[in-house]
């Protein structure tokens, strides 16, 4: 129950910020009447709740299945909740759903092209322990409840986190700094509390807690090492540093002296296998005027993705996974004049 009263803030702000702060009173003279928060066996929660101060009046519905949560406004069709709760972020799969009544005060949640799901209503005790988990600078924490150390998710980390109680419970929280940072310090309510990054702490009270990051100042960015001037043929690649770990690559292939096709590309630098996996590089075809000023520019793609592997030797080998002739180009690094002399 404690687990699902902390999911249950995070759940809640989601169908806040879907509801844009509307009231959850449901009118008389609808034919749907059950709403609130449901759950079932695996502690999946689903909540139903009519929203007035939205331009749209309407039911909400929202879900936290396992790790997804979602929620947005649906249809009522007959006796039916329908509706794709995903509607709101244009890069997301669509999470289609249709919510009926089952039972007595129950519902039955049914996913397009998933399963199904049988909740009943959830009895909840009223939270009276609030804390808020935040950073400063440039770093991410997780945390559990227990005085084991949770397992850290380095895609989708926190920077901020609530967690509400109705009675105390320790909680650990580990702390870890993002490449060119380093950790400093755990606060608690604006005190020095720690200098560990792991803390197992009995929340019994509420607090603010931050994790405090600050830049290393002996960091420099990898892609320092590789930064230069490439040549392949007729290809010309520019190496640039980005941020505190990233390498932003352009790539220009002259098809004329009018014409080239640019390619921007931004990825990590793998120190131990010196290869940048990179995703979403843009592909377009410039075409340039007597003045030397871009005339036009049309995109090929916006969501590349490939390879680029540093040599030994200094070169670097370039695998589009896009490439229409399924070649590997091999970049040579250009020598200043004055180096080679």
């Amino acid at each position: 129950m404690k687990r699902t009263i902390c999911l249950l803030l995070a759940f809640c702000l989601l169908i806040a910020l879907c509801a844009c702060g509307g009231k959850s009173t449901a009118p008389e003279n609808k034919e749907w009447t059950r709403q609130g928060y449901f759950s079932d066996e695996a502690e999946n929660v689903l909540t139903v709740t009519w929203v007035e101060d939205i331009d749209e009046p309407g039911w909400y519905v929202g879900v936290m299945i396992g790790d997804f949560s979602s929620g947005w406004a649906v249809t009522q069709e007959g006796n039916t909740l329908h509706g794709d709760l995903n509607a709101w972020d244009d890069s997301a799969e669509p999470f289609v759903v249709t919510v009926s009544e089952e039972g007595e005060d129950g519902l039955l949640l049914t996913v397009e092209g998933g399963e199904t799901y049988h909740f009943t209503p959830m009895d909840l005790p009223d939270a009276t322990i609030f804390v808020s988990v935040n950073t400063e600078g440039r770093g991410n924490f997780e945390y559990a409840e227990g005085e084991t150390a949770p397992e850290i998710d380095p895609e989708y980390p926190f920077q901020s986190a609530q967690i509400n109680l109705a009675e105390p419970a320790a909680h650990t929280f580990v702390a870890w700094p993002d490449a060119g940072s380093e950790f400093v310090k755990w606060t608690k309510n604006g005190e020095d509390f720690s200098t560990e990054p792991q803390i197992t702490v009995l929340l019994d009270e509420s607090a603010d807690f931050v994790a405090v990051f600050q830049e290393d100042p002996d960091w420099q960015n990898p892609v320092m090492n590789v930064v230069g001037e490439y040549m392949c043929d007729r290809a010309h690649g520019q190496i640039e540093c980005f941020g505190y770990d990233e390498a932003w690559i352009t790539i220009d292939w002259g098809s004329s002296a009018w014409e080239l096709t640019r390619w921007i590309i931004v990825g990590r630098l793998d120190t131990e296998t010196m290869t940048i996996h990179y995703s979403g590089s843009s592909k377009a075809n410039l075409v340039y005027d007597e003045s030397g000023e871009v005339k036009s520019e049309d995109t090929v793609y916006a969501d590349g993705t490939g390879t680029i592997v540093f040599n030994a030797d200094g070169s670097f080998t370039w695998h589009e996974d896009q490439s229409e002739t399924g070649t590997d180009l091999v970049f040579e690094l250009c020598v200043p004049e004055t180096a080679q002399s």
